[in-house]
């Protein structure tokens, strides 16, 4: 950068230079300044002569064994790609078939009667899995629904409650809707799930502040109204009747 500066300092220091050419060769000065201050070398990772002969051996090893002139002649005693595909699928439906054979039986010492839920277990979590493939991302949320009437909270609490959960209270349906993703299993989100819970039934009932003054605001629920079906438009046997009538009166006159 300095030998920059003094070659255009140089310049305009000669008595040949118009006033024109002084001006024009000061912004360049001023242009070239100012790239060569905000410009920052890269530093790269350095390679060594060792490291380039083994990547440039795989590369060539690579190219060996896909060249072509280096294959076996093809005797017609192989499979094309749509094949091994084919094959391969027939494979996994046959492993499957063995599991439910022999293996599937032997778990039904394991079974449980079901049960239905008692009036205690008002939480209902819901998750997703994915059969035959690795653990996903969606797999591990996990989705909690709860009736608020039934957390047996009294007036008070339960306003206040409500004004913690914010939108995730639905005051249609009365639910508590909550998510949670954050942690890699979807137990541990279950977890996070219950603790938050009573979390927010811990912080309710905390008399320091009921925040009555604040209004409840439900307006990120918005009401769908869902208008009965009339009685009268059900079908009967004798508009049935009627339409058949109407129907073959029309086909006659085409």
């Amino acid at each position: 950068m300095s030998s920059i500066i003094t070659t255009h300092l140089r310049l305009l220091k000669s008595p040949r230079l118009s006033s024109a050419a002084t001006a024009a060769a000061g912004r360049h000065l001023h242009t070239s300044a100012v790239q060569q201050v905000g410009r920052k070398k890269k530093v790269l990772p350095r390679v060594t002569k060792s490291q380039r002969r083994e990547h440039a051996l795989a590369i060539d090893q690579e190219d060996q064994e896909n060249d072509i002139e280096n294959m076996g002649e093809w005797d017609g005693d192989d499979h094309h790609l749509y094949g091994h595909l084919l094959m391969e699928s027939i494979r996994d439906v046959r492993k499957y078939a063995r599991q439910m054979k022999f293996e599937h039986p032997a778990l039904a010492e394991f079974k449980k009667p079901f049960t239905a839920p008692s009036a205690s277990q008002i939480l209902r979590f819901e998750s997703s899995a994915t059969m035959g493939e690795k653990s996903q991302a969606k797999d591990r949320k996990v989705v909690m629904r709860v009736k608020v009437q039934d957390l047996g909270l009294d007036a008070l609490v339960l306003r206040k409650f409500v004004l913690l959960a914010g939108p995730r209270y639905n005051p249609q349906t009365d639910e508590l809707i909550m998510s949670e993703s954050r942690e890699l299993a979807s137990l541990l989100n279950k977890k996070r799930l219950a603790d938050t819970l009573v979390a927010l039934i811990e912080e309710a009932k905390k008399k320091d502040d009921s925040f009555v003054d604040v209004p409840l605001d439900f307006v990120h629920c918005k009401y769908k109204p869902k208008p009965a079906f009339p009685k009268s438009w059900n079908p009967t046997i004798k508009r049935n009747k009627t339409k058949k009538v109407k129907k073959n009166a029309v086909n006659k006159n085409i």
